[in-house]
């Protein structure tokens, strides 16, 4: 029986040959186990562990002590300087201030105020009659007026006149309140004007005339003297801190040719019969 031929392809048998090792590469057991010797020099030790010396602080604590020193010695000459600064601004105040007063150029801080006095009233004409005030006569403070007539002039209430015109008496000052009774008789034409005049607060020389006034707004608080015309007599009061009650003018029926009187503010005089007082300071 014959074999059948191989079937598979014979290769060269230097195909299967492996590519001999040159010598260099060929391994040895041995070299891997061999170490590489280390130089002398790599033994050397490290030197031992030496601990960190501490930093001295003295030379901080100089150098702060230096910063404080000096901030001192600035503030100090600062305050040095601010105390010569306000000694120069205030002598060249005080010499700008005494200049100006030497020049007469000062001013009042202040000046006091003075009291105006308040003008009530309307200006009114009556006749005959009896009247009210308050109704027919508004309220307030008055020059009663009757030029060239003769005749009664009488109010009664919370202030009190009796006068005649006519016989010397030519102007009244009458204060009218709520309530008052006003009689006219004689008179046809009576004229109430109200009082307009500024306060008169001084020491000095002032005429009065029959009716009311108040010191400090009709005549100044002080030391007067006061006298009439010639052949004329009537009343003079004076109510309040400094009483008076006396007869002014010399006539048949005996009186005083002049009165001396200390005023004080808010005393009232009270003058009747009389058409002119003279209040003239002492």
């Amino acid at each position: 029986m014959q074999q059948p031929p191989n079937s598979y392809p014979q290769y060269p048998q230097q195909q299967w040959q492996q590519t001999p090792i040159p010598p260099q590469q060929q391994w040895n057991p041995q070299q891997q186990w061999q170490q590489t010797p280390i130089p002398p020099q790599q033994y050397q030790q490290l030197p031992e562990y030496q601990p960190p010396k501490k930093k001295s602080r003295k030379g901080l604590f100089i150098i702060l002590g230096v910063i404080l020193a000096v901030a001192l010695i600035g503030c100090i000459g600062v305050s040095a300087m601010v105390n010569a600064g306000g000694q120069a601004t205030q002598q060249a105040v005080n010499q700008t201030s005494t200049q100006v007063a030497q020049q007469g150029n000062t001013q009042p801080t202040s000046q006091p105020t003075q009291a105006v006095r308040q003008v009530t009233g309307k200006a009114t004409t009556l006749g005959a009659g009896t009247f009210s005030g308050g109704k027919d006569v508004p309220v307030g403070l008055y020059n009663v007026t009757a030029p060239g007539q003769s005749g009664n002039f009488i109010v009664s209430g919370t202030d009190s006149y009796n006068e005649i015109f006519g016989q010397g008496v030519t102007k009244i000052r009458v204060q009218i309140s709520d309530g008052d009774q006003v009689q006219l008789s004689g008179l046809s034409s009576v004229t109430f004007t109200p009082v307009s005049t500024q306060f008169v607060t001084t020491h000095t020389h002032v005429t009065l005339y029959a009716g009311t006034f108040i010191v400090g707004q009709d005549i100044g608080a002080g030391r007067y003297v006061a006298t009439t015309t010639p052949g004329n007599s009537g009343n003079f009061i004076v109510s309040g801190a400094d009483s008076v009650n006396e007869i002014l003018g010399q006539n048949d029926a005996g009186g005083v040719p002049s009165v001396t009187t200390d005023l004080t503010d808010g005393d009232v005089i009270t003058i009747s019969g009389l058409g002119q007082v003279t209040m003239t300071p002492k």
